[in-house]
């Protein structure tokens, strides 16, 4: 926990210092051509285990053979609060088909809340993940579970998108 200079408030500067690294990663590896690693990107929405928590998210997608880290982020509506997950997953492909493939993996999350009144909090936890996506069709779509583990809570996720 750092201070404000302006205000002398408590400012958490972990979850801001994460998303730059995790986009400024993500945009020094899609600009490396010498990597010869194929680099996509994926948007997804989709809910948690209550469907009120509708989430959106986007993140980066690094591929090395069978395996694919995918570094990302999602924002969860959430009524009087702002939410958000910064997470680093990494996926294997265990069912490839001619038209798609089955994956499963998993990561680290960091789930950031911030109640409309009162101290925002980001705990820790790691993500446990599966899906099936397309690869036939241009903008590849697919659908994928989570569970996320925290201290606190352990959320379930539905998440639909695409892959380009």
């Amino acid at each position: 926990m750092t201070r404000s200079f302006a205000s002398g408030a408590p400012r958490f500067a972990v979850p801001r210092l994460l998303a730059q690294a995790v986009l400024g990663g993500a945009i020094v590896l899609a600009a490396v051509p010498a990597l010869a690693a194929p680099i996509g990107w994926n948007a997804f929405g989709g809910w948690y285990t209550d469907p009120r928590n509708f989430l959106l998210g986007a993140g980066a997608r690094m591929s090395f053979a069978q395996f694919t880290v995918n570094p990302n982020a999602e924002y969860i509506f959430v009524e009087n609060a702002k939410s958000y997950t910064l997470n680093i997953d990494g996926t294997m492909s265990v069912m490839p088909l001619g038209v798609g493939s089955v994956y499963a993996g998993g990561g680290v999350a960091w789930a950031t809340t911030d109640p409309d009144h009162g101290d925002s909090s980001t705990d820790t936890g790691v993500n446990v993940l599966g899906g099936f996506g397309l690869s036939a069709v241009p903008l590849k779509p697919y659908g994928q579970i989570k569970w996320t583990f925290l201290p606190d809570d352990t959320p379930f996720s539905f998440s639909f998108g695409v892959r380009f």
